[in-house]
């Protein structure tokens, strides 16, 4: 049975084998943008998200196995209406089971946390390439806010 709890430090190496999954994803899809590392964060850096009141870290796991994971952070619009929002870091589901409902048990377990929170929206920053991730946010009744343009100048 799938379970959404926070994460522990104890996680980390499942957590960083899940977040190199997503960082390969951008590799594969920007390498002119993205580097191939060996840890997507330190245990330094992973500890101090997990111990942060102000982030929420939260997992899906079945019968012991860590599923997926998402990190969001809070924070105050700054020159626009002040509203607390939700920022989705990085939510992922391992490759292994995609398309089986985690990802929108995490979004929905963000959802219902941030609002107890005080937030009154939810923003995450998506890559174009990853067409699974904004089918899966369109789902969940998300909608693109803006477009980030790019132009090469090599």
């Amino acid at each position: 049975m799938l379970m959404i709890r926070d994460i522990r430090k104890d996680d980390y190496i499942a957590i960083d084998r899940l977040l190199l999954q997503l960082h390969r994803l951008d590799v594969a899809g920007r390498p002119e943008l993205f580097l191939y590392m060996e840890h997507y964060m330190s245990r330094e850096s992973f500890e101090s998200l997990v111990g942060n009141k102000d982030v929420l870290t939260i997992l899906a796991e079945n019968q012991g196995e860590i599923l997926g994971c998402c990190f969001v952070s809070f924070f105050e619009r700054s020159g626009m209406v002040s509203m607390k929002t939700a920022y989705i870091d990085m939510i992922v589901v391992d490759e292994k089971h995609r398309r089986n409902g985690i990802g929108n048990a995490l979004f929905q377990a963000v959802q219902k946390r941030a609002k107890q929170m005080g937030a009154r929206r939810i923003d995450l920053m998506v890559w174009n390439h990853n067409q699974i991730a904004i089918e899966a946010y369109e789902s969940y009744g998300m909608r693109p806010q803006r477009c980030v343009y790019e132009k090469s100048l090599s």
